[in-house]
């Protein structure tokens, strides 16, 4: 809990007034309402605006000058805090622990640690804590304000805190540290969340620069559910950040994810859209055995709210997520690795005008359930139950040389129900193996909406971004790929990726369908996909007549039953996990392999189910389909690309981040 101002709490008896119980009690309430709220105790109403005007962080501020450590303090809720002209460029330096016991919002388990929702939690020692909304805002400096963490390993603390909502406006933090440190009873361990940040609310940040920081979370083993580190830079219920850069942020721990950003997406309450405009999310790093989102990690408001994270005109790269060699492997505790840009565990994501480049994820690969416990090294979203993962958007972007333990992989949708195309991205490798198989009922027959105008899959690196011209930060070294080098901004685009992208271009159509089978009759579905629309319909002069006889004798071996026992269940909260819909799973999937690359990357995507019409078309006596063509409507490029070049800044747009221009 933060200290109150030394001055005296309304109804002090200073001034000889009578000090009855009456006031005792009075003075108490008003004490303690202070103290929790944060707010200042040197008059009956907090002021709204405070002018910092020492670089100072002394308690008591000395005679005379305001700290920000004060400011903080005496600012009322939702006030402003700003800087005195003097102070433009400086640095704070914060040694002093303004909270050991910093009370955020965090999950919560039960006894058999299962989730149990979102409660006041304790995330250890904040430099700065306001239980409060807060602006801080250096909009006015040139230079801007550092706040810089300066109290040294051995008394480790995260840069500044917030139970509200933080608005802060061209101010650096870093250095920063977020530990797991031992406190005893229910909770055992402080929360390290947000080494730079954590605030339980939304960060709307505007050119902030979140540098250097790192949370240290618990090793223990067997794995402690409850003792994941996350946010490297920033962890936050929700994010809004414009034109930020973060970068040279870690995580290491059990569970680490979001080596510079973690956004929850308002998981205790209706939900919080998140989004990242104008930013390099570069050179950071999660270590752990279970490690998600190198650079970002967004929940989406989990299974309940279902809430977007959206990424335009970004850089995100060279970021890292990778195993902890020195925590041993036990098959009997899973073990995950997934993200090196960018991972989504649960709502929707979408990436506009954007690059994500030169990320990794490296790690020791496994099957747990029958899925894979790593994937993409540039993007990822998690592999759960239906309707944990809505979609992927992508459009005008770069998503490429991205590895997986040195091998190419740029793009993993787990078990998106979606992946949507909006034109003209370049992508290196797409991993659709483990998207959602189709459900009937669901409009999920075409799930893989790729690719349409403009796009290309299986591009090289080296072939789109200009790697020997990189933008790189003056001070902020990366702790990523490149670590010890000076942190990437952006890379100008080259070859197929200039001048592509015109004007108010509409997006080819998408396609939805699903079929039904009359009541009371057979579903033949299963086999009329074998042996008429693969066969002979739109794949026969690829795939060859027998295709669907040969696959069929191949399942019916394999797995030991009849394909007309294979049928769907409905059970919409968690049917993947039904045995009984084991087979349906295992055919899909199974098909999937058996096409490989032959129909192109998305296999059975929009241009199969398309050419079959559209409208209701009947299959079979039993069983019919419904087709539907939808236009996703005119895609409008941002106005400007990262920089603040217009775009499009030549004849045509740009893809990617960057608008080269002539």
């Amino acid at each position: 809990m933060n200290k109150v101002s030394s001055m005296p709490c309304p109804g002090d008896p200073a001034g000889n007034r009578p000090w009855t119980t009456t006031a005792r009690f009075a003075a108490l309430l008003c004490c303690l309402a202070l103290a929790i709220s944060g707010c200042g105790t040197s008059g009956s109403t907090a002021p709204a605006a405070i002018t910092v005007d020492s670089l100072e962080d002394a308690d008591p501020p000395p005679a005379g000058k305001t700290t920000l450590r004060a400011a903080i303090r005496e600012i009322a809720p939702g006030g402003t805090i700003t800087f005195d002209p003097s102070l433009d460029g400086g640095t704070i330096p914060l040694s002093i622990v303004g909270s050991d016991n910093t009370v955020l919002k965090g999950e919560t388990y039960d006894n058999t640690m299962k989730f149990t929702g979102y409660a006041e939690r304790n995330y250890g020692k904040s430099a700065l804590y306001a239980r409060k909304s807060l602006v801080i805002d250096a909009s006015s400096l040139p230079n801007g304000i550092t706040l810089a963490w300066t109290g040294g390993d051995a008394n480790r603390a995260r840069v500044l805190a917030v139970y509200g909502d933080l608005a802060m406006k061209n101010v650096t933090v870093t250095s920063g540290c977020s530990s797991a440190e031992p406190i005893g009873g229910a909770q055992k361990f402080t929360l390290a969340r947000g080494g730079g940040l954590a605030v339980w609310g939304t960060a709307t940040l505007d050119r902030c620069t979140i540098g250097g920081n790192r949370c240290a979370g618990d090793t223990d083993f067997p794995p402690p559910r409850d003792r994941g580190a996350f946010g490297g830079g920033i962890y936050a219920n929700a994010v809004i950040l414009t034109n930020c850069v973060v970068s040279g942020n870690s995580v290491t721990g059990y569970g680490s994810a979001g080596g510079g950003i973690y956004s929850v997406g308002g998981a205790d309450g209706p939900g919080i859209d998140s989004s990242l405009t104008g930013c390099a999310v570069t050179g950071n790093r999660i270590t752990g055995q279970y490690a998600y989102g190198g650079g970002v990690f967004t929940l989406g408001g989990g299974p309940d709210f279902l809430k977007s994270m959206t990424i335009t005109n970004c850089t995100i790269a060279r970021n890292v997520a990778e195993d902890d060699p020195g925590i041993a492997q036990d098959n009997r505790y899973q073990y995950y690795y997934r993200g090196g840009g960018v991972y989504m565990g649960g709502g929707y994501l979408a990436v506009i005008g954007s690059t994500i480049a030169e990320n990794e994820v490296t790690g020791v690969p496994w099957m747990f359930r029958g899925k894979p416990n790593m994937g993409g090294g540039g993007v990822a979203a998690t592999i759960g139950d239906a309707h944990v993962v809505e979609s992927i958007t992508i459009a005008q972007s770069i998503i490429a040389g991205n590895t997986l333990n040195g091998a190419a992989e740029d793009l993993f949708t787990g078990s998106l129900l979606h992946f949507y195309s909006h034109g003209y991205n370049l992508l290196g490798k797409i991993d659709f193996s483990q998207i959602l198989v189709p459900i009937p009922k669901w409009w999920s027959l075409s799930r893989k909406h790729w690719p349409k105008a403009g796009d290309l899959d299986n591009v090289a690196v080296s072939d789109v971004l200009d790697l020997a011209t990189i933008a790189r930060h003056a001070s902020i070294r990366s702790v990523g790929t490149d670590n010890g080098e000076s942190a990437v901004l952006w890379y100008p685009p080259k070859g197929v990726a200039l001048d592509r992208v015109p004007a108010g271009y509409r997006v080819d159509n998408v396609v939805l369908a699903q079929y039904q089978t009359a009541p009371g009759t057979k579903d033949d579905f299963l086999p009329f996909v074998l042996d008429n629309m693969l066969s002979t319909g739109y794949s026969g002069g690829v795939l060859g007549s027998g295709f669907g006889a040969d696959y069929r004798t191949a399942f019916e071996t394999t797995y030991g039953m009849s394909l007309d026992n294979v049928l769907w269940y409905e059970t919409p909260s968690g049917w993947p996990a039904d045995p009984r819909n084991a087979p349906w799973i295992n055919f899909w999937r199974g098909l999937d392999n058996a096409i490989g690359g032959t129909l192109g990357s998305a296999q059975l995507g929009d241009d199969f189910w398309g050419s079959l019409g559209t409208g209701t078309i009947r299959l079979t006596d039993n069983v019919s389909m419904n087709v539907t063509s939808t236009s996703r409507g005119p895609f409008s490029p941002p106005a400007s690309d990262q920089v603040g070049r217009p775009r499009p800044y030549g004849p045509r747009g740009d893809i990617g981040a960057i608008e080269l221009g002539p």
